[in-house]
């Protein structure tokens, strides 16, 4: 069996494969990567959903739900490479780009296709459910800070391999998500609500682990902050983000079915 940290698969056929996305066009990741290599960027990845939901297909022939946003991690300056691709694309081409330079991430449209690009960085957390500090970091550092481990899976571009440190294929085998450490939810507890989408969405459900986080987390809610309280003075997981969360949960996703493993959890307090 492979240990963490190693790679499961470097097989570019496979890999290749698996860059094909029902409604993206064949050659808009290439065209990404060679001009990150022009501007001297070498290292470019496909993280995230895509990543996930492409293994899904391939290995265990699971439908494209959505046409999925691409999800691309760069190791150096996202903003550079986003000034390269307005100089050397026609504007038919690129219809959006704009820079959020705080975190130094790109939304692109590209080819009708919403691109989020960002710089690959490390976070620390000063406290539960604060933003992140934030500084730049490797591929494998940006991997590290993410919410599952189906979701800590990243494709280097153009073929090279499938970086998988947290054995999220694994877990897409168990159809589990399971979080990538102890203090995930402390961190950032906007993640149950996240789980719950995922769980809805692709009809998984928490390893046992996971389970005991929420449950030991939520235990704990919310720390230094009371319903009633001045909203200003609550941590941003309790605010903004947690509102983002449950946005996206009713517009975007079976919400009965979502609810319902919030309840399990014991999460809907």
């Amino acid at each position: 069996m492979k240990r963490q940290g190693q790679y499961l698969r470097e097989c570019s056929i496979v890999n290749k494969t698996l860059l094909h996305f029902p409604g993206i066009p064949d050659d808009l990741l290439q065209t990404l990567q060679q001009i990150s290599a022009s501007c001297g960027i070498f290292r470019l990845a496909l993280v995230g959903g895509a990543v996930r939901d492409a293994l899904l297909n391939h290995e265990h022939r699971d439908p494209f739900r959505v046409l999925p946003d691409l999800d691309l991690v760069v190791e150096g300056s996202a903003t550079a490479l986003a000034e390269a691709l307005c100089r050397e694309l026609a504007s038919g081409r690129l219809t959006k780009c704009l820079v959020h330079e705080a975190y130094d991430t790109v939304e692109l449209i590209l080819d009708g296709v919403l691109i989020d690009l960002a710089s690959a960085r490390q976070e620390t957390y000063a406290g539960p459910g604060h933003h992140p500090d934030v500084r730049y970091g490797s591929l494998e550092a940006d991997l590290a800070r993410r919410d599952f481990t189906v979701n800590a899976m990243a494709l280097e571009l153009p073929d090279g391999p499938l970086l998988d440190p947290y054995l999220g294929q694994a877990a897409l085998e168990r159809r589990q998500l399971a979080f990538l450490h102890p203090i995930s939810v402390a961190d950032d507890p906007t993640r149950v609500v996240r789980g719950a989408r995922y769980a809805a969405r692709l009809g998984f459900s928490l390893e046992p682990e996971a389970l005991t986080q929420v449950q030991s987390t939520i235990a704990m809610w919310p720390w230094a902050w009371r319903p009633g309280q001045a909203p200003e003075l609550a941590p941003p997981s309790l605010a903004t983000r947690l509102r983002m969360e449950l946005e996206l949960l009713f517009e975007h996703e079976p919400w009965e079915m979502a609810l319902g493993q919030l309840q399990d959890w014991g999460a809907l307090q």
